[in-house]
Order: C-alpha cells, then structure tokens, then sequence
C-alpha cells in the first residue's frame, strides 16, 4: 500500500514538474534591418527574459533594395539581406552569453511569387524553417510550440506549407500589420507584412493555428529618446551595451526610435504590460479569430527593458 502510494506521489510530482516547466521558444528575427531587433533580442535572452530554443535570421528583402545605392548603413548592390541577419545574430547571442543556442539561418526569399501564393507555388527551404517543423512535431495543442516573428513571418510560412500538419502545435507571435479597433479594419501596408505578404495570408488562413499580432500603430507607442538611452546605457560598459548604441549611430537613427519588435518581446513576457483581444480576420482571409494587441503599457515596457538589461551583467 504504501509502495502505491508513493508511486502515485511520484508520478503526480512528475506531471506537476513537468506542466511547470516554462515554454521554449523560437525567436525569428530580421535582425540586420533596424536597430530595434537587437534591443528586444538582448531583452529575449536576459535572465530573467525567454528560454530561447534558437534565434533564427530573417531576410528583410524589399524593392527599395532594387531602386536605392544604400539602404541603412548598407549598400544594396548585392546585398544578401539573410546573411546580415544572421551574422548579427551570431555576434548577438555570443555577447549575451548564449554560446550553445542554436543561431539558424532561414529562407532567403518570400513564399511563392511576387502575385501570389498558392498550392504547387515555390516554398524556400532553410534550416531554421526544418528546425521548426521538427520542434513543432514533438509539441501539441496542449503544449503548443510558440514562434515569435520579428520581421517577416517566412520561415514559420514555409514550415506550415510543407507540414500543415502543425499547425495546431504551433502558437506564432508576430509584429506587422496595423488594426483599427474602432472601426475593425486591417491594414497590410506595413512594411514586416510587404516583405512576404504571402507567408501573413498562409498564416491568417490556418484555421487551427493559433496567431498574435502585435500591429505596428500599437507598437509604435514605445519610443526611446536617444539622449535618455545613451545616458542609461552609460553604466553599462559590456560588449552589448556597446552594440545597442553603437548600432543607433549605424542605423542613422536621429533623436528618437519607435522600438517595434522590443514591443512584442515585452508583451510576451510581461502579458500584465499589453491588452488584447479576439478578433476577426480580414475579409479576404479564411474567416477565423485571432488575437491582436490594442494596447501596450510603453512606460512599464521602457523600465522593465532598462532593469532587466542594467542588472544583468552580460559577458
């Protein structure tokens, strides 16, 4: 009797243990863009920020890089806008201490054709975009897999074009768009969603995945002054908090920068800072709901981001 009953304590501490555990995530950025990337990136893997499961570059290809000689800091003639990422993200995770998370590359081009996409249509692969599928399969609906998209959603795209199956195992964060909550109106026209306007539609037309979209009118509203960040980050003399200024004055970021995708990483690990809510999808998308943040607490993101990043004494 009492050998079954310490089995059944064992087996109960077990399953208690094991339903405690916080999720890991995939963190998928376009990180060789802005400046923005790098902020909430630092934030994700903070201490006291995500467990990452691996930091994945995104391309951040778009037409201004065929008509303009630079684009930032960087000249367009032949730009590979994949390996920018992911050779920040390299350099990122090695200063934050991170030495062992996986950095994969992801596609370097959209989903489908420049019209469309549609079954038959082109699908990049990547080995951020397997690494997906495969972590997605070893989840389930009880436990989904959470993907945060900070730039364009095409590596989680093309996973769910080749394994639709997932979709249900997947739970995809995502910055882009913009959504008028008064007037329920979707917005397209954002720059995240014009680098792969394809991979947003397959993600908004999967009826069993679970979609978050921190919309760029909502993100907007955490703005860093440049003269306040540069005196915060002045105590700070480690190699990322040199990165995070000298990144401002390579970006060309003047006084003041909207931190888009720092926005979304807060929200994520500080649910109490943003409010959300189900919402429709666009009338062009399978009819579904999906969940959009309509309001975000910039002042407590601001704090948290300089406390977590102060107190932590990064290698």
């Amino acid at each position: 009797m009492l050998y079954r009953l310490y089995l059944f304590l064992l087996t109960m501490l077990s399953v208690i243990t094991l339903t405690a555990q916080p999720a890991a995530y995939i963190l998928d950025a376009d990180t060789g863009n802005e400046m923005d990337d790098l902020y909430a990136i630092a934030r994700a893997l903070s201490p006291d920020g995500l467990k990452v499961l691996s930091l994945q570059s995104a391309h951040f290809n778009n037409v201004q890089l065929l008509t303009d000689p630079y684009w930032n800091s960087y000249p367009t003639d032949s730009i590979n806008t994949l390996e920018i990422s992911q050779g920040l993200n390299e350099q990122l995770k090695a200063e934050c201490g991170q030495w062992m998370l996986p950095a994969l590359s992801g596609c370097d081009q959209m989903l489908g054709f420049a019209w469309g996409y549609y079954p038959g249509a082109p699908v990049p692969s990547s080995p951020a975009t397997r690494f997906i599928i495969e972590q997605a399969r070893k989840a389930s609906p009880d436990a989904k897999l959470p993907v945060i998209c900070l730039g364009a959603s095409t590596n989680v795209a093309a996973a769910l074009a080749v394994a639709p199956e997932i979709a249900g195992n997947l739970k995809v964060y995502l910055l882009g768009a913009r959504y008028d909550a008064k007037t329920k109106a979707w917005d397209k026209n954002e720059f995240n969603i014009r680098n792969d306007l394809n991979a947003f539609d397959l993600l908004l037309n999967h009826k069993d995945l679970e979609l978050w979209v921190m919309p760029a009118n909502v993100a907007r509203a955490l703005t860093f002054q440049r003269a306040a960040t540069f005196q915060q980050i002045k105590s700070c003399s480690t190699p990322l908090c040199r990165r995070l200024t000298s990144r401002w004055e390579e970006v060309g970021a003047g006084t003041s920068w909207i931190m888009w995708d720092l926005a979304l990483i807060e929200a994520v690990i500080h649910p109490e800072f943003a409010t959300s809510k189900s919402v429709r999808t666009p009338p062009e998308n399978t009819r579904r709901r999906v969940k959009v943040y309509t309001q975000i607490n910039a002042p407590a993101m601001e704090a948290n981001f300089w406390e977590a990043l102060l107190s932590w004494q990064a290698p």
